[in-house]
């Protein structure tokens, strides 16, 4: 008896302590995110997704006249479980948030090396910080858009209840799977890899149907019957999955031991070669993301939503058989505006604050970030493109596709370099800052769209305005890079 007593107040100590750490895992990304810009801009992202949901509410009836709402609903349960696998990413970092200090700045995850608390249970407890953060920031404000557009049209509150339920169920599966898939990715290596590639491929040319596939989603099956014995099996299977993932996490993480020769000499003479000014800040940048082994998940971050574009247009075209034609134009516009993302990895590959002391300038390392940037655009972007006109068997549009994907990808690098510096992850997140970027950035690619849209009906119109919009946009980034000085020149460089 006084055993039972014992283990239940045991039971309930460890709970008290999971809540308290969960509640102050919280609060740090608060903190940490409201420390970079205004408090009042904190919110601003969920309040332009319920914005957008909204827009897309109220045009709801319109929306139906072109497509089934069976099939909008479809898509949608799938792109929030690809989104989950996007953002359960984090599980392959977890040992090297541990090895990299932050400048002043210690994270929760890493007070295992100080406090008797285990790292699998801090892991355990940042992957649901992270689930829920997104369900309360991404999902309920989709669902809340939606909410208010049943003002204006006939949308009834519990179907609105069991979409959300049904949405954040596909999330918790996509962030599952990814959190395991990438744990034990980080811990086998390649050698995960290529096994994770050779059962994609077999699936892919297996030849199941994927459409019944997809139409069988249990939170898409869910919706449809509305029984809570599927939000119970997925929440139990989401949890095994999350407990597993963190048994493949290392209790200890330590330092990764690598053997390097002397390299930077070698570097510098190949880059001064090709940049002399900025070769000995190219070199040194380059060695940090070989040998940190940063480079992999750079190039894995940038590809993931290449290929994520690819396989949503494929199962458009291919499954959904809607009335929509994505030509490699389409995909050369799209990857300069997914270089957004590479360009916020390689500002913030780095501790920046160590560059206080050197006889650098801030708009000089920005430059030598956009040097790195173009070079993963021509060794990741340009094969890309390449496979994806081999695919649709357009390698005759080839030429102004990459005419396209370069003057797109320089002039939203030289944005995101003017309006953010190094600190494109945080600064991207002010009202302000982001407004600028989408003022300068939605409209060309709206415009690169809609005219690879219009290619197949008129090429010589198409390719005309293509290329007066090319050196539009060649023209405007030489403008934002000669004023990188006068914004840039003299700030202090922190933490992004």
């Amino acid at each position: 008896m006084l055993y039972s007593m014992s283990s239940l107040r045991s039971c309930s100590k460890h709970s008290d302590l999971n809540y308290n750490i969960l509640k102050l895992m919280f609060k740090e990304e608060f903190r940490l995110q409201a420390s970079f810009f205004n408090r009042s801009y904190f919110l601003f992202s969920s309040l332009t997704i319920v914005l957008f949901t909204f827009i897309m509410g109220a045009t709801l009836p319109l929306l139906r006249r072109a497509v089934a709402i069976e099939d909008m609903i479809l898509v949608a349960h799938w792109v929030l479980l690809f989104y989950g696998l996007s953002v359960g990413g984090f599980a392959m970092f977890g040992d090297r948030i541990l090895e990299r200090r932050f400048g002043s700045v210690s994270l929760l995850l890493g007070s295992g090396y100080t406090l008797p608390i285990r790292f699998r249970r801090l892991f355990l407890l940042f992957y649901i910080k992270d689930t829920l953060y997104y369900v309360f920031f991404t999902i309920l404000p989709m669902i809340l858009g939606l909410a208010l557009a049943s003002v204006f049209v006939p949308i009834s509150f519990s179907s609105l209840f069991y979409l959300f339920v049904s949405l954040t169920l596909s999330f918790l599966i996509g962030i599952s799977i990814s959190v395991l898939l990438f744990a034990v990715l980080a811990r086998i290596g390649v050698s995960g890899l290529v096994i994770a590639a050779a059962g994609g491929s077999y699936i892919w040319f297996a030849g199941i149907d994927i459409k019944v596939v997809a139409a069988q989603l249990p939170p898409l099956v869910f919706y449809h019957s509305h029984s809570f014995y599927i939000v119970l099996e997925v929440l139990i299977i989401s949890l095994l999955l999350g407990v597993i993932s963190s048994f493949f996490i290392k209790e200890t993480p330590t330092p990764h031991e690598r053997k390097a020769k002397e390299a930077f000499m070698r570097t510098l003479s190949l880059t001064s070669r090709m940049v002399s000014k900025y070769g000995p800040m190219l070199s040194k940048d380059i060695l940090d993301l070989v040998r940190s082994g940063i480079i992999f998940p750079v190039i894995l971050t940038f590809m993931t939503p290449l290929l994520f574009l690819y396989a949503v247009t494929w199962f458009v075209e291919s499954v959904m058989l809607w009335n929509f034609s994505f030509s490699l134009l389409f995909y050369a516009a799209m990857v300069g505006f997914f270089c957004t993302l590479l360009y916020s990895w390689l500002s913030n590959v780095d501790i920046s604050e160590c560059y206080n002391s050197l006889p650098l300038s801030m708009p000089h390392v920005i430059r030598t970030k956009l040097i790195l940037f173009l070079f993963f655009i021509c060794v990741v972007a340009v094969p890309y493109l390449v496979a994806v006109g081999y695919l649709k068997g357009e390698m005759d549009l080839l030429l102004i596709g990459l005419f396209i994907m370069f003057t797109v990808s320089s002039y939203v690098g030289s944005v995101l370099a003017y309006l953010t510096g190094l600190f494109t992850n945080s600064y991207l997140l002010d009202a302000k800052i982001l407004l600028q970027f989408s003022l300068f950035v939605v409209p060309v690619l709206l415009a690169e769209t809609l005219l690879s849209f219009y290619y197949p009906v008129s090429s010589e119109f198409s390719t005309l305005y293509l290329t007066v919009i090319g050196l539009v946009l060649v023209a405007a980034s030489i403008l934002f890079l000669s004023k990188l000085d006068s914004r840039w020149k003299g700030r202090m460089f922190r933490i992004s």
